[in-house]
């Protein structure tokens, strides 16, 4: 039931985020970090019951990520997938459940390949932007209670969930 409740509030955050309303048939990017995978699904469940169509993108674990910044070179560094701008400008709501297992697994990467990415992925976030400007796209998220985000707060899984719940 909690998780539910927390789909629903995603949900309203995301049509309360947005200038306009949304429709039938708009399309919402439902991104998640694995551990949120049973929230992933209710969520997504809803936006078909509100009669949009879902597009989940499961993210990287931190040791695909990590493997991502060591191992690519230059070129796989500013890869933008074919497709990715087409569907940058056609997604009407973004919903991203943040599930970190370590907040630490990029420690020994070097910081300009990180924002070598970045710089890659601005275009992307550009046509978000105006898309919102224009009342057609608006974004949520959340974040889920994991050990590591607990084990950093200091603090134990129950009492992390709890203060997120509150």
């Amino acid at each position: 039931p909690q998780l539910q409740r927390y789909a629903d509030v995603l949900i309203w955050g995301l049509k309360t985020a947005r200038k306009g309303r949304f429709r039938k048939n708009d399309v919402i990017l439902l991104q998640y970090e694995p551990a949120a995978l049973g929230l992933a699904e209710i969520v997504y469940a809803k936006i078909l019951d509100l009669g949009m169509n879902p597009i989940q993108h499961m993210g990287l674990t931190f040791g695909m990520e990590h493997n991502f910044y060591r191992k690519s070179n230059n070129k796989q560094l500013v890869f933008v997938p074919p497709g990715e701008k087409e569907l940058y400008s056609s997604i009407n709501g973004r919903i991203f459940l943040r599930a970190p297992d370590s907040l630490t697994h990029l420690r020994d990467i070097d910081p300009m390949k990180i924002g070598k990415v970045l710089v890659s992925r601005k275009p992307l976030k550009d046509i978000l932007d105006k898309r919102e400007e224009q009342g057609l796209y608006s974004w949520t998220l959340c974040t889920y209670p994991t050990a590591e985000l607990a084990k950093q707060a200091k603090t134990n899984m129950k009492r992390y969930t709890d203060q997120i719940i509150r």
